[in-house]
């Protein structure tokens, strides 16, 4: 062994044994960078993939959980105010609201099975029949006129308000936060494979000089495009994921500083609609303060949405929806006049229900804008976190052709230069 040891060690000392050396090493780094590269940018698409294909999809739904069940709030409680013609259409329209609540958490618990947010769905599910029970029951009692009625209808509306739609909030800003966090670690740089080329490079280079150190040869072409396969995959990395990072930043700042605010001044203005209707069920003090208040925090939410949007059909829908809130806010300013005459019951109900025919509220009009502004930002920034994954594309394979490349083009150089001590 000792022999073996020996006459190897003088192998290595030999400019042929050398030249192996530098051969299998200036290989073995290449490929070692290749393979960090390569992991690092899987570990990259595999975050944009689930950003496109998944957590897109659970952050969507979730917005739809609470939207859905804000608006079932409120209709269950415009059904009991308006005349017995117009209530049956607006207990569809509560019907309605509660399937689309269904399909949106089928749609949370097939996309997260098992995962973090799938205990909080499972109980949004479980709580959707005493729910539902609990508002049938209240309008069967309203149209025998038994007072028990107002009392289902309230348990039901503090149900919404305190479990079902906090749980709902909270979902939605879990997936917020889940994705963010991937969109951010997918378009970070990779400085640790930065640092690995550099230190390939290096190794190049010294390669190249005791090559010429030993044979007067001022260039090696193998050496040469082992170093320039290096630079390309050591340059081509970071350029590509600053442009991924551009893509994930567009859309991280639609979804934080457009959708999301555009998405609570949504949720506000069904609370605002529901305290409406409280108002005249089962009123308590300072319910036109909190409504004059509400509909202050949608103006402002609004307002804050529209700092960070450009000209466009949806930033139209967000104008639209601001113009209608003008006209809610201006519509409900007698229920806040502590100076004028009482409102009658006839007069209150007129203002806080829907109007007749196929006329939407000022609540539902703003309620209708924002919901599409919400749809066309929200497939906006879907739409950039794709643009983020496309920059990356097969970024993977190239850069393991590149470095591979580089393994062989250096064996390539070195291998001539062996050969010729054995000739």
């Amino acid at each position: 062994m000792a022999l073996v040891r020996e006459r190897f060690g003088a192998y290595l000392r030999r400019t042929e044994g050398t030249f192996a050396l530098i051969a299998a090493f200036t290989a073995v780094s290449a490929i070692v960078f290749g393979l960090v590269g390569v992991d690092a940018l899987r570990d990259r698409q595999a975050l944009l993939d689930d950003a496109v294909d998944r957590r897109g999809d659970l952050t969507s739904a979730a917005l739809d959980i609470y939207r859905t069940f804000a608006d079932a709030d409120a209709t269950s409680l415009d059904a009991v105010l308006v005349d017995q013609q117009r209530s049956p259409a607006l207990q569809q329209e509560f019907r309605d609201d509660i399937f689309q609540a269904v399909e949106a958490l089928r749609e949370a618990a097939s996309r997260d099975p098992g995962g973090s947010s799938s205990e909080r769905v499972a109980r949004l599910t479980e709580r959707v029949p005493q729910y539902v029970q609990l508002v049938e029951s209240g309008w069967s009692a309203s149209r025998n006129n038994h007072p028990v009625g107002t009392s289902y209808l309230s348990h039901a509306s503090f149900l919404v308000r305190d479990t079902i739609l906090e749980d709902a909030d909270q979902l939605h800003k879990d997936q917020i936060k889940a994705l963010t966090e991937a969109q951010s670690n997918a378009s970070g740089q990779a400085w640790f494979t930065y640092l690995l080329g550099v230190v390939v490079l290096l190794v190049l280079y010294r390669s190249q000089r005791i090559l010429f150190e030993r044979t007067r040869r001022k260039v090696n072409t193998g050496m040469l495009a082992a170093t320039a396969f290096t630079l390309v995959a050591l340059f081509g990395l970071p350029i590509a994921l600053l442009l991924a990072a551009g893509n994930t930043e567009d859309s991280i700042v639609k979804r934080e500083k457009v959708v999301a605010p555009l998405a609570e001044a949504r949720n506000v203005g069904r609370s605002a609609d529901s305290n409406e209707a409280r108002m005249l069920i089962y009123p308590s003090v300072g319910d036109a303060e909190a409504l004059k208040t509400d509909l202050g925090t949608i103006a402002a939410l609004i307002e804050d949405a529209k700092k960070f949007t450009e000209p466009g059909p949806d930033r139209d829908r967000v104008d639209q929806a601001e113009q209608a809130l003008k006209s809610w806010t201006e519509a409900d300013a007698r229920l806040f006049d502590a100076q004028g005459l009482p409102l009658t019951y006839p007069d209150t109900v007129a203002i806080v229900t829907p109007p007749t025919g196929d006329a939407k509220s000022y609540a539902e009009q703003v309620d209708e804008h924002l919901t599409a502004a919400i749809i066309g930002y929200t497939r906006s920034s879907a739409d950039s976190t794709a643009s983020a994954r496309a920059k990356l594309g097969v970024l993977d394979v190239v850069f393991a052709l590149l470095m591979g490349g580089a393994a062989v083009a250096a064996v390539a150089g070195l291998w001539p230069r062996i050969a010729e001590y054995y000739r």
